[in-house]
């Protein structure tokens, strides 16, 4: 496949290159990375619920694992393959179609989801349009990378939309017992049809969470919704903090890449977010609140 096109539109837009521009798209490939999710699902986690949390999960473990197929499947080159002069970042893997325009469109379907919000429609085609110009800019993905990415990310977002609801009925039938073993069953499935580094990664944590919420369930651990935005914002900063602690204690360990090593490394997360952060939600709040109703 021919990229001469494709070369020539990101070399027009490098003759308005500026340092400042340079550093802002920069910025922006956070929004790509393992630590916006990091930020991301403990907040909706813990702030609307270990169950919408569970499902975003899986909807991204579910894109990460589509995109690195598709890539391996279709075996395109980056710009900056074809021309290194244009790579203001380098990153790693097969550039179609673009894992960051799939994200973002994905994310921003469930957020504006039946939404009639302006202000959330404002914020969702800014966020589409600086990303997804980003990783043009930056020299890491071709338009039609990102158009790929786009298709794939509503594909996603319909199985969010349409297919999740009636898995989730179902599932309710099951007993905890059987939903921990699904829970293990399901990324080991992954890993066999498609195994990769960023899976092994992600999978690891879904293990943690799907033994991490057996625990909760076999307790009767229940975490009501936060009674306000402050408790909101307080539980996003526990859910964090603990994952970003978890995550640091990785580092402590060898790097490696075998499964060995990768495994331990990011199993702790999942059981921090399906028992860790639940546990010290319900009782923290719990007692914040009996304390609150005894002085009133």
């Amino acid at each position: 496949m021919s990229h001469t096109f494709e070369l020539d539109v990101i070399n027009f837009i490098h003759q308005f290159r500026h340092p400042l521009l340079d550093q802002f798209f920069k910025l922006l490939d956070f929004f790509d990375r393992q630590e916006f999710f990091f930020i991301l699902i403990p907040i909706i986690w813990l702030g609307q619920g270990w169950k919408t949390g569970l499902k975003l999960f899986y909807i991204l473990l579910l894109s990460i694992i589509t995109n690195h197929s598709l890539k391996e499947f279709f075996l395109l080159p980056r710009p900056f393959h074809l021309d290194l002069n244009l790579g203001l970042i380098h990153v790693s893997g097969f550039g179609f179609p673009s894992g960051a325009a799939q994200t973002v469109i994905l994310l921003s379907g469930i957020l504006i989801n039946d939404s009639k919000s302006y202000w959330k429609w404002a914020v969702v085609f800014l966020y589409i349009g600086l990303v997804s110009f980003s990783r043009i800019y930056l020299g890491i993905h071709f338009p039609s990378d990102i158009l790929g990415g786009w298709l794939v990310g509503f594909g996603l977002f319909a199985v969010y939309k349409y297919v999740f609801p009636p898995i989730e009925n179902f599932l309710q039938k099951f007993t905890p017992l059987s939903l921990f073993l699904l829970s293990q069953a399901i990324p080991v499935f992954f890993l066999i049809c498609q195994y990769s580094i960023p899976a092994m990664r992600i999978c690891s944590v879904a293990m943690g969470i799907g033994i991490g919420l057996f625990i909760v369930q076999s307790y009767h651990i229940f975490l009501p919704p936060p009674k306000g935005t402050r408790e909101y914002i307080l539980r996003g900063i526990i859910g964090v903090v603990g994952t970003f602690a978890c995550y640091t204690m990785t580092l402590l360990l060898p790097t490696s890449n075998a499964i060995i090593y990768l495994f331990p490394k990011f199993l702790p997360i999942g059981l921090w977010l399906g028992f860790g952060s639940i546990l010290i939600c319900t009782k923290l709040f719990n007692k914040l609140h009996t304390s609150f109703e005894a002085i009133q």
